[in-house]
């Protein structure tokens, strides 16, 4: 069964970041990211400072991402 595509995952290839990249700019490990791109981490219960790093890097709102 194939997972679907997370926002996060969406969102930061439509904006050219990697997920190495993204990591860089928000301050945010290459792991966690990864981990709520892949459904391990559920970005609903992420903190609000993670998510809003997250849309600030990305150009997003933190509501799009949630």
């Amino acid at each position: 069964m194939e997972k679907k595509e997370t926002t996060l995952k969406r969102v930061r290839a439509s904006k050219g970041f990697t997920q190495k990249s993204l990591a860089e700019a928000t301050g945010i490990s290459l792991r966690t990211i990864q981990h709520y791109e892949q459904g391990f981490k559920n970005i609903n219960q992420a903190s609000a400072l993670t998510v809003y790093r997250l849309a600030e890097a990305l150009n997003t709102t933190v509501g799009e991402l949630l």
